[in-house]
């Protein structure tokens, strides 16, 4: 019994050293840790390290609302005037309605004088923009919806009772903002060629039941060719021939 004991008393002597030396390094990492922690807390640090792209990160500041004086006694150029065509938030005057404004947007009507040039310009950016969702024949099956892609089909423009009853200010107000799951198109198409598009849009549904087609005012005008304007100068040339007097 006394030998056992005196066995277990040595080999915790044996191993008191490196008990010891694991409390040492537990102790020593604290001490780093709450050191690191101290140090990191005393002070505020301005220094964020090494910025790959600092240009890009810390970009000079442009209050356009300010004045440019300091820009010019710098010697620096400042362009107040808008880029050209660019159009103020809310100022896309007479077209620009708001999206709640439902009422001044079915009232809305095309201000351009548009012609036939301009109704087969319409189907052209329809077939890009709209034929892929609506279908090439306005009847809502395109490619995006026969393929299974859409699970609620588009809108039928060409027959449906809603749609054709829609005016011509209500589709260009969808083209603007967007309907449901239609997304807007006023970054793909500008003013004149939404309408171009509503005006093929409406020509197509008066030809399927809609209301009669008065969008268009006239053909577009073509250059003359050289015949017909040769034509009539060599009647007028004969004419003068025949009335001058004969001499005797």
């Amino acid at each position: 019994m006394a030998d056992s004991i005196k066995k277990k008393n040595m080999k915790l002597n044996n191993n008191l050293p490196n008990h010891m030396n694991q409390f040492k390094k537990w102790s020593l990492g604290l001490a780093v840790l709450a050191a690191v922690g101290m140090l990191s807390c005393s002070e505020y640090n301005r220094n964020p390290g090494k910025t790959y792209a600092p240009d890009m990160v810390y970009s000079v500041a442009r209050d356009y609302y300010h004045g440019t004086e300091k820009i010019s006694e710098r010697g620096g150029k400042y362009n107040k005037m808008p880029v050209p065509g660019t159009v103020a938030r809310e100022q896309a005057l007479p077209d620009h309605i708001a999206e709640s404004d439902t009422t001044a947007a079915n009232a809305n009507t095309c201000k351009f004088t548009l012609n036939d040039a301009d109704l087969e310009e319409g189907k052209r950016l329809y077939m890009i923009y709209c034929g892929i969702c609506h279908g090439t024949a306005l009847d809502g099956n395109g490619p995006l919806y026969s393929s299974g892609k859409f699970a609620a089909m588009p809108a039928n423009l060409k027959s449906g009772e809603k749609y054709l009853a829609m005016t011509q200010g209500r589709i260009y107000h969808g083209i603007v903002y967007g309907k449901n799951s239609m997304g807007a198109y006023a970054s793909q198409l500008d003013t004149r060629q939404r309408w171009q598009v509503v005006a093929y849009i409406k020509k197509v549904q008066s030809e399927n039941g809609g209301a009669p087609f008065t969008m268009i005012s006239g053909s577009a005008s073509s250059p003359a060719s050289k015949d017909s304007l040769a034509k009539p100068a060599e009647a007028t040339a004969t004419k003068a021939a025949d009335e001058k007097p004969a001499q005797h």
